[in-house]
């Protein structure tokens, strides 16, 4: 991977490297390029929003808290929701593709980053997708 590689993970990256679900191990080593410096990562704030209602309800608040701080800490750089993110991604959502991709997808699109995913969602966004597992 390029020194310039910019990488945004999805809600469903995040969910699948914290339960060590299929894919996990590839998602690891794409964050510890980016902790080496090797690479820049990305997450959007409402991917925050996304983790802390999903771990609320398998767990409780304190688990969510705790999951979004790990993300919150590492290198990963917070991409807010702006205005202009906003109205982009209402301009790319389709039927049957949330909101909350719309604006990961936005998101991506304004640091030109590929996102990490395993969601087909984002290719019928027109967005460049790093698969995993």
């Amino acid at each position: 991977m390029s020194s310039n590689k910019k990488l945004l993970f999805d809600t469903h990256a995040f969910l699948a490297f914290f339960n060590r679900e299929e894919g996990s191990e590839t998602i690891k080593n794409l964050m510890d390029i980016i902790q080496a410096g090797n690479a820049e990562g990305f997450v959007a704030t409402i991917t925050l929003t996304e983790l802390a209602y999903i771990y609320t309800r398998k767990a409780d608040a304190d688990s969510a808290r705790v999951r979004v701080m790990q993300i919150q800490h590492s290198k990963l750089n917070l991409i807010p929701l702006t205005a202009e993110i906003a109205v982009d991604a209402g301009t790319i959502k389709r039927p049957g593709i949330s909101v909350a991709d719309a604006i990961i997808a936005s998101s991506a699109l304004s640091v030109s980053a590929s996102v990490v995913t395993n969601d087909p969602h984002f290719s019928e966004m027109g967005i460049e997708v790093r698969r995993y597992p």
